[in-house]
């Protein structure tokens, strides 16, 4: 089969564009692999890669398309429409949670903003003491942690890659006696443009097109773009491939049905998608746990306006985190002023003289976001066949959610007041805004629960995990200790959804350290999984 050249920036793909031009494949072909791999980001990326250099004969497919990063133009606008899930519109059933995800080559670590973080000890204690999951301690996963570390350079954010928007938030901090820090991220030389969920052209993000792709590519492993997975194909208590569809990513027209035979399966398509994957498969399901557990970490953005001008859109998106409350609330605090194209998403520009006021004033704002954990009561179920059915993301917030939301909107506020700010934003759906702490009470007292905490805050979420999560009771979990799928040999998942229980954390760093783990299992076990 033919494969495209290289571009100038990136990795080797056969896209839909390349079997539409090879007359020998038709409308149906086959492909042979020991290993085929599922999605292409985080998890998936690091899974092939290991596979790969283990000298196993390996297939990434991606439904996303291919954008390399020469491509990319720093307009979140043109990036939203071309390489987000769904045009950035993935919602829940409610449409008052937008679920942000990259659909493309290297998945969400290509439009992510690099930020790394490690659960707290607790988190480890709880997975490894209380879940029997003895492999997941914080001791033994210490060294998958390290070497994602130094793949993709994972380092403290220094003195000049903090902007006025992370000053204005250390202000505030060091005012109300909160504890706060550089954020860590994988970035090499960072050209500090502040574009960093548009893609970043000049390659400094490790994200996985940078990295593991090119890296398994030199190993020969193969990355097919447009490329969507049905179903996985079982026979005997086994996975043995699936069954996927090449579509051309302009029209959505078939280009052609192609089946893998694979001796090994791994899910890393991300926590809404393998549990539906699973679910159009028909995997067993003895507690009914498939895409169940969702935990999506739902964040708001305080946006505030300061006297000064602070340009606080340059430099690095993401400069410091308040960590003040990660143990105690399971709040993370992240500095970062929504790009307007972000603002006109949910609706906080408002419209005709008053979007020119607002605007006017944008060079004079700065942004919080507050993530707050959740109880991962979320449901993700694909609904009909498996070829013509639909995905359904069931998520609202429990009142103890509602309430924890509401908390960090406060402390996001007031952080800014102590730093100067004139006003306040508030992310509530009805347009609120507080000029000082006390009518801040009084306005967030207004915010109400209503009917299951719909349409009350404008939530977001780059993080839903959960859904396939990881156990030694089948009854209780979706994955073994090995993240291999309870009662079929050979095929694992590898992305967020195996979480155990909802993290208060960024999950990057975790999905590729979990990611690394899997991957050696299933090399520990290859005896039992590939025949030569």
């Amino acid at each position: 089969m033919r494969m495209i050249t290289m571009q100038r920036e990136g990795v080797a793909v056969t896209q839909a564009k390349d079997i539409a031009r090879d007359a020998s494949l038709g409308r149906q072909f086959s492909i042979q692999a020991d290993v085929v791999v599922v999605g292409s980001g985080a998890g998936g990326s690091v899974v092939a890669y290991e596979m790969a250099k283990a000298g196993k004969k390996v297939l990434v497919l991606e439904s996303g398309r291919y954008w390399p990063s020469a491509e990319f133009t720093e307009s979140l606008g043109d990036t939203l429409s071309k390489v987000y899930r769904d045009q950035a519109a993935q919602a829940n059933t409610t449409t008052d949670v937008l679920f942000l995800e990259g659909n493309c080559i290297g998945g969400s670590t290509v439009i992510g903003a690099g930020v790394m973080q490690r659960p707290p000890d607790e988190i480890f204690k709880r997975w490894s003491e209380d879940l029997g999951l003895t492999d997941l301690s914080r001791e033994k996963l210490e060294p998958y942690y390290a070497q994602v570390q130094s793949w993709l350079n994972v380092n403290t954010n220094e003195a000049h890659e903090i902007n006025t928007t992370a000053h204005k938030v250390i202000q505030g901090c060091e005012r109300m006696g909160f504890s706060w820090r550089p954020v860590a991220r994988n970035v090499k030389n960072c050209a500090l443009t502040g574009h960093c969920l548009a893609g970043c052209p000049s390659d400094r993000k490790m994200s996985a097109q940078v990295t593991h792709l090119p890296w398994a590519a030199a190993y020969g492993a193969r990355i097919f773009s447009d490329t969507e997975v049905s179903r996985v194909l079982m026979k005997g208590g086994r996975a043995t491939g699936v069954e996927a569809v090449i579509r051309d990513p302009d029209t959505g027209n078939v280009v052609s049905n192609v089946r893998v035979d694979a001796q090994v399966v791994v899910l890393a398509a991300g926590a809404i998608h393998s549990p539906m994957i699973l679910q159009r498969s028909q995997a067993p399901d003895r507690g009914g746990n498939i895409g169940a557990n969702m935990a999506i970490q739902p964040f708001t953005q305080v946006l505030a306006t300061f006297k000064e001008e602070l340009f606080g859109f340059q430099g690095a998106l993401v400069g410091v985190e308040v960590d003040e409350f990660m143990n105690s609330d399971g709040f993370t605090f992240y500095s970062a002023l929504a790009e307007p194209e972000q603002l006109m998403a949910v609706g906080e520009q408002e419209a005709g003289d008053e979007h020119i006021k607002f605007m006017k004033s944008y060079k004079h704002m700065a942004g919080l976001n507050a993530f707050a954990i959740d109880e991962g009561n979320g449901r993700v179920v694909w609904e009909g066949d498996h070829l013509g059915g639909r995905k359904v993301i069931k998520w609202s917030p429990t009142r103890a959610d509602f309430e924890r939301m509401t908390r960090a909107t406060s402390i996001a506020s007031r952080i800014f007041f102590s730093a100067g700010a004139e006003r306040v934003w508030l992310p509530t759906f009805e347009k609120m805004h507080a000029d000082n702490v006390f009518e801040l009470d009084q306005k967030l007292a207004q915010v109400n629960y209503g009917i299951n905490g719909i349409y009350s805050y404008r939530m977001n979420s780059f993080t839903p995990h959960g859904t396939c999560r990881m156990g030694l009771d089948p009854y209780t979990s979706v994955v073994s200790a090995d993240g291999e799928v309870h009662g079929v040999s050979g095929l694992y998942v590898a992305d967020a959804s195996i979480f155990p229980t909802p993290v208060p954390s960024t999950p990057h760093w975790t999905v590729q350290a979990l990611a690394t783990y899997v991957a050696g299992r299933i090399n520990a076990r290859a005896s039992s999984h590939f025949l030569s």
